[in-house]
C-alpha cells in the first residue's frame, strides 16, 4: 500500500478537523523567542536586566560561596566575613577556575587555585603568585554585579550600570507589624509558563480544587465572573474574579502582576465574613535561570492578624505554605495529584507554543499578558521600563500593590443572569475603589479609605 504524503497546501488546522490526525499534527513548532528567551542580548533578557532581580536566599550564603545561574549567566554569590554580599562572574578571571570553590574572606572571595582575591565590586585585591611590583591586579576588574539583601532575599542588578534603578520598595514594606518569610521554589520550565499562569484564575477551579484539594478555600471550585485589565500605562495587569459563595455572600478577588516578573497573590484560605479589604499574602518574582528553568522567589507576608492561615515557618528553599506549588517526591504522586509544578512544567516541554494552542474565552488574561510583553520589548510602553536611580529626586514613592480579597453580604438575585451581571458590576466597583485609593494614599490611610468605600458598595447592592 502506498504511503499517503502530507499535502503541503493543507494547514495543520485543517488536519485537526479529522479524527486520528496524529500523523499530520505531530510536529511541534518552536516557541516565540521574543518573549521566552532571556539570555544576554535578547530583547526580553535585556528588559529583565533593567530590574533588581532576586538571585538566592540570604540563608544560603554561609561560610561557603554559592554557585547560581540567573538569566543564562553562571555566577557565584557569597557574603564575606565583613557581612557584604557579592555576585560575581563565576569563573576566575586569571585562569577560569570556578569561584564556587573559592574561600570566603574577611574582604571578598579568594580563588582556590592561585589565591587571587576579588572584592564585591570586582576589584582585584591580591594576586599573591605575581611579583611584588606587578601591576596586573590594577589593570582590570573581575566581572561583578551590584547586590544587596532585603527581607531574606539577595538581589542583583545585571543591567547597564548607568541605568541602575532604585531598589525595590513596595507599599507592603510600610504596613505596621508586617513580617516577611522568604521562599525560593525551582521550576523546570520557561519563566513565561509560570508568570502567565498568574492571570489564568480558571486553572485554580480545576487543578487546585475540583481535581485536588490544594487550597483550603473551597470556593475556588466555583467558576468566577472575570475581568482582566492593564494597569499603570501597561507596566502590569490585574484581574478581578467574583464568585458567589451562597445565597447571602460573594467573594471578590484581585490578583495584580507587574512586568516582567512580579505577581502578588491574595489569600488561599477561607476568609471571615465579612472581609472588606484583605491585602495579598504572597509577593513573588518568577526569575529565569535559563530558557528551560526558573525560580519563584518571594515573600510570604505574616506577623499580624490580617494574614491568618497556613504557617509562615513553612517557607524557604523549595518550600511554601501554599498547596500545589512544589514538585511531588514521586512520579506516581505527580500523576495522582498534579499541582502547578507539574502542570506548568509539562506545557509543551516547558515552553509556550502559541502556534498550536487553542485558547478559549477563559484565556483572555494569558493572551493579554503576551501582547503586553511584546509591546514592552518592542519599545511601545515606556512606562514599563524602570527609571535610573535618583530620577525622581528624593526617596521614590512605594510601588502600589492592588491584590486583595473582599467577602461581602450581597444577596443572590432570583434571575441567574441578573445575578451574574451583579457580580460583574460589584467587581468593577471594587476595582475602581482599590485603584483610586492606591493612587491617593499609602499605608493605613489607604486601607481605611478603601474599606470605607467597599462597605458602601456592599450597602448599595446588598439587596
Amino acid at each position: 500500500m502506498a504511503v499517503q504524503e502530507l499535502d503541503t497546501d493543507t494547514s495543520r488546522r485543517d488536519y485537526e478537523k479529522l479524527a486520528f490526525n496524529g500523523y499530520y499534527t505531530r510536529d511541534i513548532p518552536p516557541p516565540d523567542p521574543l518573549i521566552t528567551e532571556t539570555g544576554p542580548g535578547t530583547p526580553m533578557g535585556e528588559y529583565f536586566r533593567r530590574f533588581w532581580v532576586p538571585v538566592c536566599l540570604s540563608e544560603e550564603l554561609t561560610d561557603l560561596p554559592k554557585a547560581i545561574r540567573i538569566l543564562s549567566e553562571d555566577l557565584v554569590a557569597f557574603r564575606d566575613k565583613s557581612g557584604r554580599v557579592g555576585v560575581l562572574h563565576r569563573h576566575c578571571s586569571h585562569r577560569g577556575t570556578s569561584l564556587e570553590y573559592g574561600i570566603v574572606s574577611e574582604r571578598g572571595i579568594r580563588c582556590c587555585y592561585h589565591g587571587w582575591l576579588f572584592d564585591v565590586d570586582g576589584t582585584i585585591l591580591e594576586t599573591p603568585g605575581e611579583p611584588p611590583d606587578s601591576k596586573l591586579k590594577d589593570s582590570f576588574y573581575h566581572g561583578a554585579y551590584p547586590a544587596f539583601e532585603m527581607h531574606g532575599l539577595v538581589h542583583a542588578y545585571m543591567g547597564p550600570p548607568e541605568l541602575k534603578p532604585d531598589k525595590p520598595h513596595l507599599d507592603f514594606f510600610e504596613m505596621p507589624g508586617v513580617q516577611f518569610a522568604p521562599f525560593a521554589i525551582p521550576y523546570k520550565n520557561n519563566w513565561l509558563n509560570s508568570h502567565e499562569n498568574n492571570v489564568d484564575p480558571v486553572h485554580s477551579v480545576f487543578l487546585h480544587e475540583r481535581y485536588a484539594l490544594h487550597f483550603e478555600h473551597q470556593a475556588f471550585a466555583v467558576m468566577p465572573n472575570l475581568k482582566w485589565q492593564l494597569t499603570d500605562g501597561g507596566d502590569g495587569m490585574m484581574y478581578m474574579s467574583v464568585r458567589r459563595l451562597d445565597e447571602e455572600w460573594i467573594w471578590a478577588r484581585i490578583l495584580h502582576c507587574r512586568m516582567p516578573f512580579e505577581s502578588y497573590v491574595p489569600s488561599v484560605w477561607d476568609l471571615p465574613r465579612p472581609t472588606y479589604y484583605q491585602p495579598g499574602f504572597y509577593l513573588r518574582r518568577m526569575v529565569p535561570v535559563d530558557d528551560r528553568n526558573s525560580i519563584f522567589f518571594g515573600w510570604r507576608a505574616h506577623g499580624t492578624d490580617r494574614f491568618e492561615g497556613g504557617d509562615p515557618r513553612e517557607n524557604g528553599w523549595n518550600l511554601i505554605d501554599m498547596g500545589g506549588q512544589v514538585e511531588k517526591p514521586t512520579y506516581e504522586e505527580k500523576q495522582r495529584e498534579a499541582g502547578d509544578w507539574e502542570a506548568q512544567g509539562s506545557v509543551w516541554y516547558g515552553v509556550p507554543r502559541p502556534d498550536i494552542e487553542h485558547p478559549g474565552a477563559t484565556d483572555g488574561g494569558v493572551m493579554m499578558m503576551r501582547r503586553a510583553l511584546r509591546n514592552i520589548v518592542e519599545g511601545n510602553v515606556p512606562a514599563a521600563w524602570p527609571k535610573p536611580e535618583g530620577s525622581d529626586g528624593g526617596k521614590p514613592a512605594p510601588t502600589k500593590i492592588l491584590s486583595q480579597d473582599s467577602v461581602l453580604n450581597i444577596k443572590e438575585r432570583p434571575d441567574s443572569d441578573e445575578d451574574w451581571e451583579l457580580l460583574g458590576t460589584v467587581g468593577e466597583k471594587i476595582t475602581e475603589v482599590v485603584i483610586e485609593g492606591s493612587g491617593k494614599f499609602v499605608g493605613p490611610e489607604r486601607d481605611d479609605w478603601i474599606i470605607e468605600r467597599i462597605k458602601k458598595i456592599e450597602a448599595e447592592y446588598r439587596g
